[in-house]
């Protein structure tokens, strides 16, 4: 967990902070002067708390006591895991995000953004992907991934 601190008005919690998204806000906070005077910006990972586990995530809320979360933290595994055990996958992403909230509750958080969000991969790419890759044109379109 890495915290940036200043007069804490405002405490930013980040779940999932060391996933792609929370690393990218991690570093526009920390290297390019994305936080403002008065916040106070938390970045969690599954060492700080599992939050499929309700008493844990009450804990680090309690811990904290964020007033703004943005919320990032899920299971996730890749295309194929996820095809095959993907009642795992949405069940625990339920008790993340029904874990999450609630505490954002018991904590009198704010504001809640999440950002929640599964795998794609294009069809017919190269590599490495960005996101120009993905389009809506015929070129790029997901790979289907319905189990028959």
């Amino acid at each position: 967990m890495m915290a940036v601190c200043h007069t804490a008005q405002k405490r930013v919690l980040v779940t999932g902070g060391s996933g792609l998204v929370g690393r990218a806000i991690q570093h526009v906070i920390n290297e390019e002067g994305g936080g403002k005077d008065g916040e106070e910006w938390i970045f969690l990972s599954s060492k700080d708390a599992d939050l499929m586990n309700k008493e844990e995530t009450q804990a680090v809320f309690q811990k904290h006591k964020p007033t703004h979360v943005i919320h990032l933290a899920a299971m996730v595994g890749g295309l194929f895991k996820n095809m095959r055990v993907n009642l795992d996958f949405w069940r625990n992403n339920i008790y993340i995000n029904d874990n999450v909230l609630q505490a954002a509750h018991e904590v009198d958080a704010v504001k809640v953004v999440s950002c929640l969000s599964t795998c794609i991969f294009p069809d017919k790419t190269t590599y490495p992907i960005d996101e120009t890759m993905v389009r809506s044109d015929g070129y790029g379109l997901p790979v289907s991934s319905r189990v028959s």
